[in-house]
């Protein structure tokens, strides 16, 4: 069973966008109270301490209010996850569409994959973010058409 904590913190990863060098951020904990309390369709007010409670568990029963107020911020957001005050509190944890395993199957066992996976793993968590980087420039290639010389 997901807690309420465990399912904002999964709407907070599902809500990360591509900041201007492709690395996928999560909306700070800040950004998304002051979002929530500026709303001018609600009252509520929540302080980043009090989101960074229900974020980490120690604060476990907000009110209705509060709760609609937050699932209104992530609605407006580009989710995969369902986004509604029962998806928060429901007992079931929320799920990412899961990839089917025969894709995964045989993208790894390509020898290229293979190689490049455990050349990854030797690599700092920097330098695997920088590797990532370089791949959505080359993916973003690939989708953009280029003109005829």
């Amino acid at each position: 069973m997901a807690t309420l904590a465990e399912r904002l913190n999964s709407w907070f990863a599902d809500a990360a966008t591509a900041d201007a060098v492709g690395r996928l951020r999560e909306p700070s904990t800040s950004e998304v109270a002051q979002a929530i309390s500026n709303d001018p369709s609600h009252d509520v007010t929540i302080s980043r301490s009090y989101l960074t409670a229900l974020r980490n568990g120690s604060q476990t029963n907000p009110t209705v209010s509060a709760l609609s107020a937050i699932v209104k911020y992530f609605q407006s957001r580009d989710m995969t996850l369902p986004v509604s005050v029962s998806a928060l509190i429901d007992e079931e944890p929320p799920a990412r569409p899961a990839e089917p395993k025969e894709q995964w199957a045989a993208a790894l066992a390509d020898r290229q994959v293979q190689s490049i996976a455990m050349r990854a793993g030797r690599l700092t968590p920097e330098l695997r973010e920088q590797l990532l980087s370089i791949m959505d420039v080359l993916d973003d290639s690939k989708k953009t058409p280029q003109a005829d010389a």
